[in-house]
């Protein structure tokens, strides 16, 4: 209802005030100035009360410019305002008891200027209390300081390189193929010289047997088929020996060498002179001799 009432009493003050200051004024206005200051007032008017103040502001500044009335001058402090705009209605409250210094309503209007200056204040002093801090001075770095390089590293003589000697690679194992020729010819020379004594044996029986017939007076002094049996067994022998010793040594020569051919032939040149003999010999124990052996 307050809100509602201002417009009309508004209204009565501006008519009351231009009825007051004389219509000599008023009188002086054309018929279309009048009508035109009739149209902005109502426009005025209407906007005041639907709170649209920039356009009753507007249309009440028209309406100044036209006729001069003061009145016009309070209603645009009063629009300002009601718009939250203190130092606008602080000025057009001014400009109004300036033009109309023996105004009713005075009184009220320098409450309102006071009003006014007051909420001015009051958003001074909010404003200084959310606002931040001035910013810390900068801070000033001092200049870095120069930096020495180290000094030069004199190169290093590397020692000179170590020559070592080449290592012989170790011997290498015995084949087992020449391992098992060697015991095989070995072997063989054995089993060959057991044979040679056998024979060698039952040639001495024949031997004997043949002195002892030709001492005897009993039996006939000569018996070819002991003879010839002693020379077989005498030829046996011989043979055997010589043939299985050759094996037998030939089989140890064999291992011994095993191995180590490859090496000795690369490195070393073979030893001359090393020669084996066999030299059967007859001996007079015997019918018909022994065997021997001899490096």
């Amino acid at each position: 209802m307050t809100r509602l009432f201002r417009p009309f009493a508004t209204l009565l003050f501006a008519l009351a005030a231009i009825a007051a200051t004389g219509h000599a004024a008023h009188a002086q206005l054309t018929p279309q100035q009048k009508q035109e200051i009739h149209q902005h007032y109502d426009r005025a008017t209407r906007a005041y009360d639907l709170g649209k103040y920039p356009e009753a502001i507007d249309e009440y500044q028209k309406v100044y410019e036209i006729d001069g009335d003061p009145v016009m001058l309070y209603n645009i402090a009063q629009a300002y305002r009601l718009n939250e705009q203190p130092q606008d209605a602080i000025h057009f409250y001014r400009r109004y008891l300036q033009r109309a210094p023996e105004a009713r309503n005075r009184d009220d209007v320098e409450r309102k200027i006071t009003a006014q200056e007051k909420v001015i204040e009051d958003k001074r002093k909010a404003a200084a209390a959310v606002q931040p801090p001035p910013p810390a001075p900068p801070v000033v770095k001092a200049p870095p300081k120069p930096v020495t390089p180290p000094p030069p590293v004199e190169p290093v003589t590397p020692p000179p390189p170590v020559v070592t000697a080449p290592v012989a690679p170790p011997p290498e194992p015995p084949s087992t193929t020449r391992r098992i020729i060697g015991w095989s010819m070995i072997g063989a020379g054995v089993a060959a010289d057991v044979v040679a004594i056998i024979e060698g044996i039952r040639a001495k029986n024949r031997g004997d047997q043949l002195t002892q017939m030709s001492t005897s007076g009993t039996t006939p002094p000569f018996n070819p088929n002991i003879q010839s049996e002693g020379k077989t067994a005498n030829i046996i022998a011989i043979v055997c020996g010589i043939a299985g010793t050759a094996v037998a040594v030939a089989g140890a020569v064999v291992l011994i060498t095993n191995g180590s051919s490859s090496s000795s032939s690369s490195d070393t040149p073979p030893e001359s002179g090393s020669t084996v003999s066999f030299t059967p010999w007859l001996g007079p124990g015997l019918a018909g001799g022994g065997v021997g052996l001899r490096f």
